[in-house]
C-alpha cells in the first residue's frame, strides 16, 4: 500500500441521539414528545430517567466495542528503531581536559563553585585508567591566569575521590595575577591532549576541554580562537563555560566563539539551573561518535554538530545484488552492521541528502535498504544486527505507487528515485537487479565500546 493510499477503518453502527442545544449530555430530545397517560408524574420520571440509563449503557456497549475491534485490525505500532546515544555517565569513556581561569576576576568564592561544579559532573564517571575495563575517563587540570600552570596531567587521578581531593587542592585560592589570557590555558590542553595520547592504547578515545573563564581577553598571539581551531582540527570538543562575577552578559557570546556550536553555557541567566546537566549531555554527545569512513545519523545532514542520534551509516557506490548488500554490510564489522533502515521519513530524508552529497553517485539514485519480506512471517521485515530478531514493519512506510507487488518472487527492497524523492520498490534479491547500498550499525557510545580498529 502507497504512501497515498488510506488505512482501512471499522465503522460500527451507533444509536443516534438527537439532544437539545441546550440539553446537557445523555437527555434525548425525544423525551419532550413522550406522552404517558398516567396521572403520576413521578412514574413519568422514574420512566424517562430508567430509559436515559439505558441508553447511556447501551452507547457504552457499543463504544466498547468498538474499542475491542479496533485494536484487534490495527497495524503494529511503529517502533522508534532510530536509536538514541549512550546516556550511561558510568561508562564514560573520554580524555578531557578542564582549564579553570584562576585569576583575581575569578574570586575566590567562585573558584571554590568551580570546583563544586566539576566533582558533581563526574560523579558518576570512573576516572583513570583499568586494564580490564576500557571504559574509563582521564581528566588533567589546567589553571591560568597571566600564565598557565598544569596541575594534574591525564594519568594522574586514578580514582574519583583522587580526583576530587585534587579538584579542590589545585582550586583553593586565585592567583595575585588580574590578567586572565585564556589562550595560555588552551595551548597547556592542547600539549598535554598530544603528548599525552602517544604510544597508548586511547588514540581513538574522543578528547575533550572544559573552560571555566571569568574574563575573556587577548589578541594577536594571546588570540583564543586559532588555538581552539587547531584543536578542532584535532577533532577535539570544547565546553565553554561563562562564570560571571560581574555581570559581563557578553561573556558567554565570546566564549562560543571558541566553543563547539551548541556547547557554550553559563553560571548565571537562562539554563543555568541545568548546567550540570547540559555539561553531562555535551560530553555523552562528544562520546557518541562513528568510525572512520561511517556517516553519524543526526537531526540536520548539513550541520554537522546537530544532536546525533546513536546510528552510523556507510555509503557504498558499488552496485551488488540485494543479497550481496545484505552480505557485505554483515560482514563489514564483525557482525555489528547490516543494510539500513529507513523506520521515519527523517532518517529517509537523512539517507538521501547523504546520497546526493556521495562522490560517485549519479542520478537516477538508487540504493538498496534493509527491508525484505519474510515468507514465514508473511510480513516485512528490517534487518538488525547479529543477534537480534529482524523487526515487523511498522506504520510508516515509503512505497512508489504500484508497489509492492510479488513479494514472492521479489523479496528485497532498494529506493528508486522518482522526481526528487526516492520511493521503495521491491525486487529480486539475487539476479535481475543490482544498485548501491547503504550500510549500518551502531554509535560508538557509553554503551557501545569500539576498539581503535573500527
Amino acid at each position: 500500500m502507497g504512501r497515498e493510499d488510506k488505512k482501512g477503518m471499522l465503522f460500527p453502527f451507533f444509536v443516534l441521539l438527537i439532544r437539545k442545544k441546550d440539553a446537557p449530555f445523555g437527555i434525548p430530545e425525544f423525551q419532550k414528545s413522550i406522552k404517558v397517560k398516567s396521572g403520576n408524574r413521578e412514574s413519568i420520571v422514574f420512566w424517562k430517567l430508567s430509559m436515559m440509563k439505558t441508553l447511556h449503557v447501551l452507547l457504552l456497549l457499543l463504544i466498547g466495542a468498538y474499542s475491542c475491534c479496533s485494536k484487534s485490525i490495527q497495524t503494529q505500532p511503529s517502533v522508534n528503531l532510530d536509536r538514541q546515544c549512550g546516556k550511561d555517565l558510568s561508562n564514560l569513556w573520554l580524555d578531557v581536559v578542564v582549564v579553570v581561569d584562576n585569576s583575581i576576576g575569578m574570586t575566590h568564592d567562585g573558584l571554590l563553585s568551580v570546583a563544586s561544579n566539576i566533582v558533581t559532573v563526574f560523579e558518576d564517571t570512573q576516572i583513570g585508567t583499568n586494564p580490564t575495563e576500557p571504559r574509563t575517563t582521564r581528566v588533567g587540570i589546567v589553571t591560568y591566569n597571566a600564565e598557565a600552570q598544569v596541575n594534574a596531567d591525564l594519568n594522574q587521578y586514578q580514582s574519583y575521590d583522587d580526583f576530587a581531593d585534587g579538584i579542590y587542592q589545585d582550586l583553593c585560592s586565585v592567583s595575585t595575577s588580574e590578567q586572565s589570557y585564556l589562550s595560555t590555558g588552551l595551548q597547556a590542553a592542547e600539549h598535554m591532549i598530544r603528548t599525552q595520547n602517544m604510544n597508548t592504547t586511547r588514540g581513538h578515545y574522543k578528547k575533550v576541554v572544559i573552560v571555566y573563564a571569568s574574563a575573556y581577553k587577548g589578541t594577536g598571539e594571546l588570540d583564543p580562537v586559532p588555538v581552539a581551531q587547531r584543536l578542532f582540527e584535532d577533532g577535539a570538543f570544547i565546553i565553554t563555560v561563562a562564570y560571571d562575577q560581574g555581570g559581563d552578559e557578553g561573556l558567554l557570546y565570546q566564549l562560543a566563539e571558541i566553543a563547539t556550536p551548541g556547547m557554550a553555557y553559563s553560571n548565571t541567566g537562562k539554563g543555568s539551573n541545568e548546567l550540570i546537566s547540559n555539561i553531562q549531555q555535551s560530553l555523552l554527545q562528544a562520546n557518541c561518535y562513528c568510525p572512520d569512513l561511517w556517516e553519524p545519523y543526526r537531526t540536520s545532514f548539513s550541520n554537522r554538530f546537530s544532536f546525533h542520534y546513536g546510528q552510523c551509516l556507510r555509503l557504498f557506490a558499488f552496485q551488488a545484488s540485494w543479497d550481496a548488500s545484505k552480505r557485505t554490510c554483515k560482514n563489514l564489522m564483525k557482525n555489528k552492521s547490516h543494510l539500513a533502515i529507513e523506520q521515519s521519513q527523517a532518517k529517509h530524508d537523512f539517507i538521501l541528502e547523504y546520497v546526493k552529497n556521495h562522490d560517485g553517485m549519479a542520478m537516477p539514485y538508487s540504493y538498496n535498504i534493509g527491508l525484505s519480506w519474510n515468507i514465514t512471517q508473511n510480513t516485512w521485515m528490517w534487518e538488525q544486527p547479529d543477534g537480534m530478531s529482524p523487526v515487523p514493519l511498522g506504520d510508516y512506510n515509503n512505497w512508489r505507487a504500484g508497489y509492492p507487488a510479488g513479494q514472492a518472487s521479489k523479496s528485497g527492497v532498494l529506493n528508486m528515485q522518482s522526481g526528487t524523492q526516492t520511493f521503495w520498490q521491491n525486487v529480486p534479491t539475487t539476479s535481475g537487479s543490482s544498485a548501491n547500498y547503504v550500510c549500518e550499525m551502531y554509535s560508538c557510545d557509553t554503551d557501545n565500546y569500539c576498539d581503535g580498529d573500527n
